[in-house]
């Protein structure tokens, strides 16, 4: 259950995915549907030059898939939205003038609709104001409406269904918050909880079902961290507020939820011992109308605990993964580095000991019950990642009885293939994603993420690696993964 060295022998060589590009489709070429068939990938390319740099996309289950960006035209601002269905094929075209002073801040899926909200800048500071836009996938109809209450700290996350608009506002070094916006009106309110300490919403979710509310914060006083849960209605009345249990030796660190297929929620997150100060793996806590389940304790391996040096390794909050009676949850280990470099001061050269980036060591990977309990632990070692910011870069699928592991840098697509049985299918590789490519291309950005089925999308931006950087374009795959 806990292997420490990360590498296995190879069973077969069984993973695959489809990605010759013989069959790419330009936006003005679409395929037919024939061409979407397993085992031939689909292509959408976005020149930079004609769409310009801001394009995004939104995977919409099996509803399709949504590609907008904003584009300025000669003395007016249009947001465009080309909705695709599962084919790639386009489906509907939404060309919609801006006001220069709105700026997209955030967009969500939920329901069979795609939802865009909008704020408004004034002389670079945001207002109170902005436009809500909503696309339902299964009419192809839009409508809009004007919104009040947004913060000025910009929004950072948001989710959506039918009746509630659930989003949170960026941290600003003291205070975030969540904000609900109901169905039939046009104020944004935000969370109230009566004489609470300063927070930060660590994370949310909504149960349709029960039109329940669930938010995780976490708060830091006198530089201890404490992580709490609230509950509310719709409406924003307050069902339950209670905090996680802590014990005399260890303290929760992070808290992400997961509503899972029974509708209890599941909560994880890293802990640390409070004797040294260690984060030493993460926590797993089932959660039900105001009521825990057991705290249980999931350790890491002792290679992920203390570095080279002695000194203890730095965790992010994890990311909880949820698939019908499991979960996984995924946490990087990284460490910061430093090295020296020459400096002149007046003509006389020194060191200067500088910060250079987050070094990657591993990956903790755990796969629970909906109980909490543990099925599956791996430790994935990366190779040669260096970062200036702190971010996640493994990812999980499920396929069948077995787990997919993956991550993409630039036009390397990194795999493992196991099961619950500790058996490597398939041991971790490096694979080029475009090894048939007929010009020398540089790749940004690529992300590979799971839509549905065993359908993935890759998206990123590729250049000429002869012609300037600013000649970039946007390129979404569809891949089925066999």
């Amino acid at each position: 259950m806990y292997p420490n060295d990360g590498q296995a022998t190879p069973r077969s060589l069984t993973l695959f995915f489809a990605l010759s590009l013989g069959l790419l489709c330009f936006l003005c070429l679409l395929p037919a549907p024939t061409q979407a068939q397993r085992g031939k990938p689909l292509m959408l390319e976005f020149p930079t030059n004609l769409y310009g740099d801001n394009i995004q996309h939104l995977a919409c289950d099996t509803d399709g898939l949504c590609v907008f960006y904003s584009k300025d035209q000669e003395d007016s601002s249009f947001f465009h939205l080309l909705y695709y269905d599962r084919n790639f094929q386009l489906q509907h075209h939404l060309q919609y003038a801006l006001s220069s002073e709105l700026n997209l801040e955030a967009a969500a899926y939920g329901d069979k609709t795609i939802y865009f909200l909008f704020q408004n800048k004034i002389k670079k500071k945001r207002s109170d104001q902005g436009l809500l836009v909503r696309f339902d996938c299964a009419k192809r109809q839009t409508d809009s409406v004007s919104v009040n209450g947004l913060p000025s700290d910009g929004v950072h996350r948001m989710k959506a269904s039918q009746s509630l608009i659930l989003f949170s506002s960026t941290s600003n070094g003291k205070r975030s918050n969540l904000y609900y916006l109901n169905a039939g009106s046009t104020l944004a309110k935000g969370l109230s909880i009566p004489d609470a300490i300063s927070y930060e919403i660590e994370d949310f979710g909504l149960d349709t079902t029960r039109h329940h509310v669930l938010a995780a914060l976490k708060s830091t006083p006198d530089n201890s961290t404490l992580i709490w849960l609230c509950e509310t209605g719709y409406d924003r009345n307050i069902q339950h507020i209670t905090e996680l249990p802590d014990t005399l030796q260890y303290r929760c660190e992070s808290i992400r939820l997961a509503l899972t297929d029974g509708g209890r929620w599941f909560l994880a997150g890293t802990y640390e011992n409070l004797t040294n100060h260690v984060v030493e793996g993460v926590y797993t806590l089932p959660y039900h109308n105001g009521t825990f389940d057991s705290l249980r304790q999931h350790q890491y391996s002792a290679a992920s605990i203390i570095t080279n040096n002695n000194s203890p390794f730095l965790h992010t909050g994890g990311k909880i993964i949820p698939h019908g009676d499991r979960l996984a949850f995924i946490t990087e280990t990284v460490s910061p580095e430093y090295r020296d470099r020459p400096v002149y001061y007046y003509g006389v050269m020194t060191y200067e000991y500088s910060f250079t980036g987050y070094r990657y060591a591993s990956s903790d990977v755990f796969v629970f019950d909906t109980t909490g309990q543990e099925e599956w632990y791996y430790n994935f070692h990366y190779e040669d990642i260096l970062s200036q910011q702190v971010g996640s870069y493994l990812n999980l699928s499920f396929i069948g009885d077995h787990y997919l592991l993956y991550y993409t840098r630039g036009n390397e697509l990194v795999t493992m293939l196991t099961n619950a049985q500790d058996e490597i299918i398939d041991s971790k590789r490096s694979s080029s994603l475009f090894p048939n490519s007929s010009t020398s291309y540089s790749y940004d950005g690529t992300i590979l993420r799971p839509w549905y089925g065993d359908y993935f999308l890759l998206s990123g931006q590729k250049y000429n690696a002869k012609s300037s950087r600013s000649n970039a374009t946007y390129f979404i795959h569809k891949l089925w993964y066999h």
